[in-house]
């Protein structure tokens, strides 16, 4: 995972792009900006933030650039969430866990979820104590 941060419209268009890559500014411009009120100026300066970044890859032809992801989307998520929890939340999941536990925002199939994970979690810890 790269080492900068997204914001949240970098983060935005990187979804989209992922979802409907490769595409070009004009392209991300008329199925996602304009739709979203954004100028054609914001995309392409966003597309180019992205790419610099390292998050998006352009290949030229015909005179355009064509923007695809670097990466698949859920290793994108996943950098983010280990910047947020290293960053904010000083490298401890237990503070994002109690909020929602306080919080009771999980629904039933959510903390089902968690709780197969978690039964994962403790299986490779087993065979790595073996």
């Amino acid at each position: 995972m790269q080492s900068n941060t997204l914001g949240d419209q970098e983060l935005a268009l990187l979804r989209f792009v992922s979802s409907h890559g490769p595409i070009t500014a004009g392209e991300a411009f008329a199925q996602y900006g304009e739709p979203n009120g954004l100028a054609r100026s914001t995309i392409e300066t966003v597309l180019t933030r992205l790419y610099k970044k390292g998050f998006l890859a352009r290949t030229q032809g015909g005179g355009l650039y064509r923007y695809q992801p670097t990466m698949e989307p859920h290793e994108v998520i996943g950098g983010l969430v280990e910047q947020f929890v290293e960053k904010t939340l000083g490298g401890s999941l237990i503070p994002l866990v109690n909020y929602f536990v306080q919080q009771g925002e999980l629904s039933y199939s959510e903390v089902a979820e968690l709780q197969q994970l978690l039964s994962k979690l403790e299986s490779r810890r087993q065979e790595k104590d073996r």
